[in-house]
């Protein structure tokens, strides 16, 4: 039987090969995403971060390279994440709202992990110094969570025995036990012992209230326990973690990616564990409280299996999950069958090199997920979701906190929908890292089928509180602040074709750039500079041909990004990033 296996996961894999990707991958080579100059670091993430609060998804690829959307497809790259090493074969970063001022923050693994807060303009500082022995420390990957709830979020950096050039080290975890105080923590096993601790995962598996904690510990080439947590927050008003071992929890692994997500809609939390060679990766669907292992069409073979990530992806009212294998370039796609299984793997899309990590974003707000992926080299790519959903409705949240941390990690989001006559309750939790090293959009996106609105909208929030709410137009994303009503911040709109591509040269420059509209445009009616917090910048704007512009900046404007906004007699606006050195 053994002999037969790999046979079997090659006629698997020729047999996904064979098939057409079923998203489209982009490969426009003036879009930096798909061009930039990758690392050849073999295991490395991305993550889905909103930089300006302008409810477009930028993109991060790791080790440290910085893309903002500017909303017609296009992204821009920035400067890299200043302080973001490399290094070593592993990079991961987890991105949320540190210090709760409105920007979002980052802490980075690599060769030396470091936290990044972001100075209000994309640009970050290094402020590794704040967090007592940090500095020099190697990590696989990292995650943020508020633990404890007292709003502010916590930092856990994971070590891989013997993955590292230095070490080997037990795993760092912080406290932010007050505004921009962070406090060790030691008496567990990850914070005491050196074992190959790969990928954490914070995620309130059992619906209590407090993030649980589990960590793959894979060792690659053989079997050995995770790190499974429950958290005691709820039990005993103190944040404290007690080790989970009792079934299903008690079998060896090669542990990579723990993701709780409520697959079937019945209100509690199945998991997935994806597992590297040499055991089947697990699934377990929750009934009445009972985690029961499950056979799926992922679990029947051992695979050297990274990445697992979750979205409706096709808006069909129920949970899908995407999967990468070490050594492939295929990013394969389960369809859930929404009768407790799923459909034949489908390829997703290929790479041109190994895919590590996988992220899911509508990042341009059509209303259905799109995905990129990072590994070496070009395991970067950018797919957009052009026909799965097929017309179906959907609904999307972004959550910000007052009482909770900003960013809302840890709330959970409940929706309400009338689906092919059937009452339907689907769940979503806000994480900050949910991927192989990778992290998806913080917004929660809903596949709605042939639903026009939904009934009522149920979120809990890390503070304790919890909001209810009426019916919600489909095909709209809302922004919810903890305690206040939804406000709608985007609806459905066709692809901007009207809209002329915007270029600019040179782009990062000094003070003057040259503006050019490249195809047939309606009227300009007004051109602006605006900062990341969109404060209006001095400029003059002088047009000197039709469809160009220079633009010369004030003095007075420091250095950083900025963003050029024109808006048409048509009412439509279209931007692009600009650079001042």
């Amino acid at each position: 039987m053994k002999r037969l296996l790999p046979l079997l996961q090659i006629l698997l894999c020729v047999d996904v090969q064979a098939q057409q990707p079923v998203f489209s991958r982009i490969t426009d080579t003036s879009n930096p995403v798909v061009t930039f100059s990758n690392t050849p670091a073999p295991y490395k993430g991305l993550a889905w971060i909103d930089l300006d609060d302008d409810n477009l998804p930028d993109l991060f690829m790791s080790q440290r390279f910085l893309f903002h959307n500017d909303g017609n497809g296009q992204f821009t790259q920035l400067v890299s994440v200043a302080g973001a090493q490399g290094g070593q074969g592993a990079a991961g970063s987890s991105w949320g709202d540190i210090n709760n001022d409105g920007a979002i923050d980052c802490i980075t693994a690599s060769s030396s992990s470091a936290m990044h807060l972001n100075n209000g303009n994309a640009s970050f500082m290094v402020s590794t110094a704040d967090v007592p022995e940090l500095t020099g420390f190697a990590a696989w990957d990292c995650a943020l969570a508020d633990v404890d709830n007292n709003g502010w979020l916590d930092l856990l950096f994971v070590h891989a025995e013997g993955f590292h050039a230095t070490g080997p080290f037990p795993c760092k975890f912080y406290l932010q036990t007050s505004p921009g105080v962070f406090t060790a923590q030691s008496d567990y096993e990850f914070t005491d012992m050196n074992d190959p601790y790969t990928v954490p995962t914070w995620t309130d598996y059992d619906l209590d209230g407090d993030l649980d904690l589990f960590i793959g510990a894979g060792p690659g080439n053989g079997l050995g326990p995770d790190y499974r947590y429950k958290n005691l927050l709820k039990e005993t008003g103190t944040f404290s973690l007690q080790r989970l071992t009792d079934a299903p929890f008690n079998l060896m692994e090669n542990g990579q990616v723990y993701n709780f997500i409520d697959y079937d809609n019945d209100g509690d939390m199945d998991g997935f564990l994806t597992n590297y060679v040499g055991v089947v990766s697990r699934f377990w669907k929750n009934e009445s409280g009972t985690l029961t292992p499950t056979s799926m069409p992922f679990t029947q073979s051992a695979n050297a299996y990274l990445s697992n990530v979750w979205g409706d992806v096709d808006n069909d009212g129920d949970l899908d999950v995407l999967i990468a294998t070490d050594g492939t370039p295929n990013i394969t796609l389960y369809r859930n069958n929404g009768n407790g299984g799923f459909l034949a793997a489908q390829l997703a899309g290929s790479a041109d090199t190994t895919v590590c990590g996988i992220g899911l974003a509508d990042y341009d707000n059509d209303g259905d997920l799109d995905m990129a992926t990072n590994g070496p080299l070009g395991g970067r790519a950018l797919f957009r979701n052009d026909n799965l959903a097929a017309g179906r409705h959907w609904i999307a949240f972004k959550l910000n906190g007052v009482n909770s941390n900003r960013s809302a990690i840890g709330a959970r989001i409940r929706v309400k929908s009338t689906l092919n006559g059937q009452s339907v309750w689907q769940l979503r939790e806000v994480l900050a890292h949910n991927s192989f090293q990778t992290q998806s959009d913080l917004r929660q996106h809903f596949g709605l089928k042939d639903a026009l609105n939904i009934d009522s909208v149920e979120i809990s929030w890390p503070s304790g509180l919890t909001q209810f709410f009426g019916a919600l137009a489909a095909d709209r994303i809302y922004r919810i602040t903890e305690g206040g009503p939804p406000e709608e911040v985007s609806a459905t709109h066709d692809p901007m074709t009207e809209i002329p591509e915007i270029r600019v040269s040179p782009n990062p420059g000094m003070s003057v750039f040259q503006v050019e509209l490249a195809n047939t445009h309606p009227d300009v009616q007004k051109i602006t500079i605006q900062d990341m917090q969109g404060k209006m910048m001095e400029a003059a704007i002088h047009p000197f041909q039709e469809g160009k512009y220079e633009i010369k900046l004030s003095e007075t404007v420091p250095p950083g990004l900025y963003l050029l906004q024109i808006r048409f007699s048509t009412g439509q606006t279209a931007s692009k990033s600009i650079i001042k050195h």
